[in-house]
């Protein structure tokens, strides 16, 4: 349940189980518990954080807000869904970072902001996880061309029966800007 702003509560239905209709269902349980939330819900574990050396993607970097390089940091992430939305709130070590989800109205396909970009998702689950592709780029409000796109290859997976995060995003000519991984375990959850 989140606030609607008046005083009230609204009860909110879990972001990924609706994005994802039947889809969610065949993710591994370790995926599901994490995602299948509807009041506010804080995860913990820990990554490595690699950052591409080239001065443009230390330029992005900074610009995105994304952290900096670290090994066996701990990593805390706090869910908080809204009507229509998710927001996420990242902390890597002591560096914050910060996004919104929304559908983007096709089923498995959803909007993130963070920075001055906006990127189009298309979320792909299965029992072996859930993988996520790149489908388009605003920054700032304007369409970026497909041959600027970063590549991105990011997904989640279960490995020794705990939910585990890998996220690499390279730029065209700049290469590497950033390649976490790690694994998170919502508070709470037995292990």
């Amino acid at each position: 349940m989140t606030p609607s702003g008046r005083g009230q509560t609204v009860q909110v239905a879990p972001f990924y189980r609706l994005l994802l209709g039947r889809g969610f269902e065949s993710l591994p349980a370790p995926i599901r518990q994490l995602h299948d939330v509807s009041g506010e819900t804080i995860a913990r574990g820990r990554c490595h954080v690699r950052r591409g050396e080239h001065p443009l993607s230390r330029l992005a970097g900074r610009l995105f807000g994304l952290p900096p390089a670290g090994e066996n940091l701990p990593v805390k992430v706090r869910f908080l869904p809204q009507a229509g939305g998710e927001r996420w709130y990242r902390r890597f070590g002591t560096h914050r970072l910060a996004s919104y989800q929304v559908p983007a109205g096709r089923p498995g396909w959803m909007f993130e902001s963070f920075g001055p970009g906006r990127f189009l998702i298309e979320l792909a689950a299965g029992r072996e996880g859930l993988t996520l592709s790149l489908r388009g780029v605003r920054i700032l409000g304007l369409p970026l061309p497909r041959a600027l796109w970063p590549r991105i290859r990011a997904g989640e997976r279960v490995e020794d029966g705990r939910f585990v995060f890998d996220v690499e995003i390279a730029l065209p000519v700049a290469g590497l800007l950033i390649h976490y991984h790690g694994h998170l375990r919502p508070e709470g959850a037995a292990d």
